[in-house]
């Protein structure tokens, strides 16, 4: 199970409110005074992920830090249906194509269009069968 901690921007009846923070990979290294990316990485700001609503089993105040996990399938298999098979496509329809057409533009075109939609279809997908598999994290107490 993975892991993360949130804090509780709202509570009602059971319900929480959280917003994660996203990490930052930089200044875990030796190379953090030098780094280049660490410098970009400065000048974005801190990422912060959107909020959303989870099933509390204790009281919880605004502020309060709480621990959230995700079984480890559940990430697997996003990951997988996110970044996978839009990537499959593209190499398929990217090597298909060039096959059947001379004209790159085309080529182009058409990756660009059935990596679209199959981004499309993903989405669709994880819509559908998100009530049958439970994609959100669920609470595992304070910190």
């Amino acid at each position: 199970m993975i892991v993360e901690e949130a804090t509780v921007v709202e509570y009602r009846n059971g319900v929480a409110i959280v917003q994660c923070y996203a990490k930052s990979g930089c200044g875990g290294c030796a190379a953090k005074v030098a780094c280049g990316t660490k410098a970009l990485s400065a000048l974005a700001g801190e990422k912060i992920a959107p909020r959303f609503r989870i099933a509390v089993d204790e009281p919880l105040n605004v502020g309060d830090k709480i621990q959230l996990g995700l079984a480890e399938n559940t990430l697997l298999k996003s990951v997988f249906l996110i970044y996978g098979i839009p990537l499959f496509i593209l190499i398929i329809t990217a090597v298909g194509f060039s096959q059947f057409f001379a004209n790159e533009l085309i080529v182009l075109f058409v990756m660009l269009l059935f990596t679209g939609i199959s981004f499309w279809a993903v989405k669709k997908f994880i819509d559908k069968r998100s009530q049958q598999v439970n994609f959100s994290p669920i609470f595992l107490g304070k910190v």
